[in-house]
């Protein structure tokens, strides 16, 4: 056989042992991708179950705080909560719907069926709640118990469903890793050297670093899931018992050294009565900080209703509601000629009240305080400054005085729970701006934050009305 022969053979072969590597090389990607995509499915499967699982326990959770409401306010709170998380079940069903990942075996359509009846029934407990009480949202709640237990449990057996399935597909992508590489590496060891090396890297690098980092990242977001659920958990679970079971404790040590103090005032010696002072003190100190806190982990919650704030009629109320504090202070609060800007209302009032309250708080001993409210217009937003006379801050502390329970004084020398200047800073965020501090000419400090300006449409419907 002449050389060119066994050139034209071996090139040949090449070519056969390189085409058949290949068509190896998509097979494994075909199934690959396969793969990939069924497991896709059971791991949204498992997770549209779980988060539809969260937010029913979620909505039960405040079906029974509307059971155990004390006022109208607090069953308004717990009713609007409650339409908040059938809203959101709403939007999971349509969205696991909308996927098309829910196969036969995981019984989409009688989970749906269950799923909108219990959306219909906690929607009429709670305007029942609203409109007649907590008891008639109670009494419906009990009548649905035994129907609710019972898709409880279609919603565990989903779940279980569910996660049994990813459980599965988990485990053919670790046969596959097994199995199917073993095999690829078998054979390219049979075809030639360099076939074989190429068609390996390409495997290793590719496909076995893609299944590794998909593994990874699905461990990571169920640990990320589970961490998010537990925290807001705890959260929820945090706001009811400073909003329901610390205030009241703390009121009552308040309210009796106050009584002991006037009853028995005259059987007790200095040291007794100055005992009594420190523990009313610190009484009203931890009232303060627990409602601050409320007020903080309520914030992200609260609905935003974007409207037309004329600021100039908001300082006029702010100073109404400081007006005890201002005589006391005889402050001088002064302004131009403030814009209309685009925010809440009420959240924007509560940042005035906090930056110009701070500003007659800190003030050097005898010093009356002068606070400036001003604005310009920059980059296309309204810049409000609020300058006051008082202690000012150092550029140091500029940043950390907006984190919680950051203060710079004790609360002898100044009262405050540190919490004022982060509730300032998650207004102002919620309304898309930032907030900062910079020392004010002369002394004293500048609080400075950017709102939207209000839409000049709403503002000529604003003026006519």
């Amino acid at each position: 056989m002449t050389l060119r022969a066994r050139i034209s053979i071996l090139i040949g072969g090449l070519v056969v042992m390189s085409l058949s590597v290949m068509l190896f090389g998509l097979s494994t990607l075909s199934d690959y991708n396969r793969m990939m995509a069924d497991y896709g499915r059971a791991y949204e499967n498992a997770y549209m179950g779980e988060r539809l699982n969260r937010l029913i326990s979620s909505a039960v959770m405040e079906s029974r705080g509307i059971y155990h409401s004390r006022s109208q306010d607090e069953t308004r709170m717990f009713a609007a909560r409650l339409d908040r998380n059938l809203d959101e079940i709403d939007a999971v069903l349509v969205q696991w719907r909308g996927k098309g990942t829910a196969d036969q075996d995981v019984g989409l359509d009688r989970l749906e069926d269950r799923a909108r009846q219990f959306i219909e029934v906690r929607r009429g407990l709670s305007k029942a709640a609203v409109a007649q009480g907590p008891a008639a949202a109670e009494a419906i709640g009990v009548a649905d118990r035994p129907v609710r237990m019972s898709f409880q449990r279609d919603i565990d057996r989903v779940v279980a469903a569910t996660r049994r399935t990813l459980d599965s597909e988990t485990a053919r992508a670790d046969t596959y890793r097994r199995e199917r590489v073993i095999s690829f590496v078998a054979v390219t060891l049979v075809w030639i050297v360099l076939a074989a090396a190429l068609s390996f890297w390409i495997v290793q690098h590719f496909i076995m670093r893609e299944l590794e980092r998909a593994r990874v990242a699905d461990e990571n977001r169920e640990r990320l899931l589970k961490q998010l659920m537990e925290s807001n958990t705890e959260l929820e679970r945090f706001a009811y018992v400073a909003s329901h079971d610390m205030q009241e404790p703390v009121r009552m040590v308040n309210i009796y050294s106050q009584l002991v103090a006037e009853d028995y005032h005259d059987r007790m010696d200095e040291k007794g009565r100055r005992y009594l002072g420190i523990i009313s003190s610190s009484a009203t100190r931890m009232h303060l900080m627990v409602q601050d806190l409320l007020r903080y982990s309520r914030l992200k919650h609260e609905p935003f209703e974007d409207s037309v704030v004329d600021l100039d009629r908001l300082l006029v109320q702010v100073r109404a509601n400081l007006g005890q504090r201002i005589a006391e202070t005889d402050a001088r609060i002064e302004s131009d000629n403030l814009p209309k800007v685009s925010g809440n209302p009420v959240q924007l009032q509560r940042l005035f009240e906090n930056l110009i309250g701070n500003a007659m708080t800190y003030q050097p001993e005898g010093r009356l305080p002068v606070i400036t409210v001003s604005s310009v217009e920059a980059g296309g937003r309204w810049r409000i400054c609020v300058t006051d006379n008082g202690i000012g801050i150092e550029p140091e502390y500029a940043k950390q005085i907006f984190e919680p329970f950051r203060r710079l004084h004790t609360w002898d020398k100044y009262n405050g729970t540190g919490l004022g200047l982060t509730i300032c800073r998650k207004i102002v965020e919620r309304h898309g701006g930032e907030i900062w501090v910079e020392p004010a000419p002369g002394h004293g400090a500048r609080f400075c934050f950017t709102l939207a300006k209000a839409p000049e449409a709403s503002i000529s419907e604003a003026a006519a009305a």
